[in-house]
């Protein structure tokens, strides 16, 4: 069987990533249910209950570019398989768990590195599988984390009714080995290129090759606050999403019904990606200042909770948080590339991730620290909302620079245009005039860093399609 891009199996492909994020979301952001039964089994202190809880989404950040490696020299299929019988067998291990310790080896260590190394084969599939409908593919796809969330927010408190904690644990271990069977439908196909671009499609491939990883992204003043940003982000997302349900406890939610504000906060999730990607692909709209001003939203929302500690009052605001933190999401691979540019898209993105990983690793374990001193979670929750306004602060800084350096651009006449705006087809565009193909190549660059050419009185600095090439990487 011959198979082909945005073909009717690669929809199927991505019925079968979108089953694989459901279950890693529901998984890595349950960690706040995760903690309140891990307290009642054990009677573990909230500090080290807080770092087991932290650990499963801390090892989905920190094992991507393990999961790049395996990607590159077995391919996606056998990097999403492999990934799927390590998350199934940490899981089932931990069913033999006797003590805290064990679960950090089995749940929090082989079970978050497992769903990691799934998602950076699943993503590398759509990329492969979906060309003219990469951006659909790619949103609804996304979206699985939040659906898990919402399914597994309900189903983990009923299996532990249940069966146990014990029973959990090997259902849920049953429900991740589908993550193979998901695997095995990736079948590797092979990428055809025009005849015309076929030397600029190896050259390209070449420079991929030749590329280690890439630290002058850190001389960016911008993306050095970005980083900054994201610790602060996940260190406020880490107290909150792990606490939230142990919290809900004070304002009268039972043992029925701790999920509830976990629910609202995925569905407010989807909504919020649903509405800020259409509004950030809106050309008049500044993408990192709405990404700053939403964290700031955010934080005021988190920080809001312990005020109004009722029940109405936590669902409003666990829905509203959940909206507008969706941005860390829905617009986070637009302001990295709007701050490095195409060319360093991709370290961009991936020396980015150790720091969401260390903010979000400290930040249960701090809020388990003044949970034990004060022996309220009022102090944590204040502390996640003056943490997520702080990193929407620092941000400022990037949105500065960037207004900077597009003055810069426009003083000296040079305007940005992508690769689909250079023709190569041979149809012209009107935003450069028509090429020849050895002239193509030139502009394109074939070392994927901007050209300045001159047209008219006009410089265009040409860099590759986003849209068409980009990497995609956990939100």
């Amino acid at each position: 069987m011959e198979l082909k891009r945005d073909s009717t199996w690669s929809w199927l492909v991505l019925f079968c990533v979108l089953c694989c994020q459901i279950v890693l979301g529901g998984i890595c952001l349950s960690g706040g249910l995760f903690f309140i039964i891990f307290t009642n089994a054990f009677s573990v202190n909230p500090v080290e209950n807080s770092w087991l809880c932290s650990l499963p989404i801390t090892m989905w950040f920190i094992s991507s570019p393990v999961g790049s490696l395996l990607t590159n020299k077995y391919g996606y299929r056998v990097c999403s398989f492999v990934g799927g019988v390590l998350a199934a067998g940490g899981l089932l291990l931990s069913y033999f768990a006797t003590n805290s310790t064990f679960l950090f080896l089995s749940h929090g260590f082989l079970t978050g590195f497992g769903l990691g190394i799934n998602f950076t084969g699943c993503m590398s599939a759509l990329n492969i599988y979906f060309d003219t409908y990469k951006v659909v593919a790619t949103g609804i796809s996304s979206v699985g984390h939040n659906i898990g969330l919402i399914i597994f927010a309900d189903l983990i408190v009923s299996l532990e009714d249940s069966f146990g904690w014990r029973g959990m644990f090997l259902i849920l271990s049953g429900m991740a080995f589908n993550l193979c069977a998901c695997a095995v439908v990736m079948f590797p196909i092979k990428l055809q290129f025009d005849t015309d671009n076929n030397h600029i499609a190896e050259q390209m491939r070449k420079s991929v090759r030749k590329k280690s990883i890439n630290f002058s992204v850190f001389r960016n003043l911008s993306f050095v606050c970005l980083c900054t940003s994201n610790v602060f982000t996940c260190f406020s997302q880490g107290v909150y999403i792990l606490h939230l349900p142990s919290y809900s406890k004070d304002v009268g939610f039972n043992r029925n019904d701790f999920g509830t504000v976990l629910m609202v906060y995925g569905i407010s999730n989807i909504v919020g990606k649903v509405f800020f990607s259409l509004l950030g692909h809106h050309p008049q709209v500044n993408i990192t200042i709405v990404y700053t001003l939403s964290l700031t939203a955010t934080g005021i929302g988190m920080g809001l909770t312990p005020v109004f500690l009722t029940k109405t009052g936590m669902v409003i605001l666990a829905g509203l948080s959940g909206f507008f933190f969706c941005v860390t999401g829905a617009l986070i691979n637009a302001v990295i590339h709007e701050i490095v540019g195409f060319s360093r898209f991709s370290d961009g993105v991936g020396m980015s991730l150790p720091f969401k990983a260390t903010g979000n690793l400290i930040g249960g374990p701090m809020a388990g620290v003044l949970q034990t001193v004060t022996g309220s979670y009022a102090f944590s929750f204040y502390l996640a909302g003056v943490s997520m306004v702080f990193a929407s602060c620092i941000m400022v800084c990037s949105i500065i620079n960037i207004r900077q350096r597009d003055k810069i651009h426009r003083a000296k006449n040079i305007h940005l245009v992508t690769e689909t705006d250079v023709e190569i087809s041979g149809k012209e565009t009107g935003t450069a005039k028509h090429n020849t193909r050895l002239e193509n190549e030139t502009l394109l660059n074939l070392d994927l860093k901007p050209i300045g050419t001159e047209m008219g009185d006009r410089i265009y600095e040409v860099i590759p399609d986003l849209e068409n090439r980009s990497k995609q990487c956990p939100t």
